[in-house]
């Protein structure tokens, strides 16, 4: 019986010590939010005048380019360090802030104001894809990012693809091509029982027929999107939430 309460106890403590670093990762993405906000406040309605707009414009412009270099980079330090056996906590943490900040640029300068509102999604599917990561299994959280990147796609291309169609379709193409690389590292992952040489990507017995249909589904609904158009491609969208939430039932369920 105290053998019983002890694991009790243990098991308690560990739930708690995940919730707490779940709240932690929400309050990131929150932080992120108020940030982007701020950054609109600046930029797009200049709360502090043009000159501050104009500067932050000419440092996007300039980091457009020093940032895929500065990524680039940190990359090549962490698989240093990895060969190394060092930690590559830091420059894997430097290279998704330059990422990061890279992406931002890019919106903000070719995209312009409007580019603030597509960034301040992200947070919001972050925070979504935090409590997937927590509360559910692995695979669903992989599942749900690349749902969830459909989903960006064909919104993206509603609201912006007669504005912006040349960037638009070359975010669909390599949507398209991410899932087509999903797909073939979940073959791999399959054949090595959730491995990727010493690195467990996803635990022994997982289901992968799952994501070969989130890669096929998500694929067919972002070509149907470029072909049937602005005026059609919205209704891909409920599409794609349907079987985001078949997938959240499939994997209740196999919780329970």
């Amino acid at each position: 019986m105290m053998f019983g309460k002890g694991k009790r106890q243990r098991q308690q403590s560990q739930e708690d010590r995940l919730f707490n670093r779940m709240l932690l990762w929400l309050a990131g993405a929150v932080a992120a939010e108020l940030l982007l906000w701020l950054l609109r406040k600046v930029y797009v309605d200049m709360v502090f005048g043009g000159s501050a707009a104009m500067g932050l414009l000419t440092f996007f412009q300039i980091f457009t380019i020093a940032g895929l270099v500065i990524a680039a980079g940190c990359a090549v330090w962490a698989v240093l360090w990895a060969r190394g056996g060092k930690s590559v906590l830091i420059p894997v943490i430097a290279a998704s802030v330059s990422a990061g900040l890279w992406l931002v640029s890019f919106l903000c300068s070719f995209v312009g104001p409007e580019g603030i509102g597509i960034l301040m999604m992200f947070p919001a599917g972050a925070a979504v894809l935090i409590i997937i990561f927590f509360l559910y299994q692995r695979p669903f959280f992989y599942n749900a990012m690349l749902t969830g990147g459909g989903l960006l796609a064909l919104w993206l291309h509603g609201k912006y693809y007669m504005k912006h169609p040349r960037l638009i379709t070359a975010c669909f193409v390599g949507g398209i091509m991410v899932l087509a690389a999903a797909a073939a590292l979940a073959f791999q992952l399959r054949r090595r029982d959730g491995r990727l040489g010493r690195l467990r990507i996803l635990p022994p017995g997982s289901n992968y027929t799952m994501t070969w249909i989130t890669c096929g589904v998500t694929a067919a609904a972002m070509v149907a999107g470029l072909a049937l158009g602005v005026s059609l491609s919205h209704y891909l969208l409920y599409v794609l939430v349907g079987w985001l939430f078949a997938q959240a039932v499939f994997f209740t369920v196999k919780m329970m």
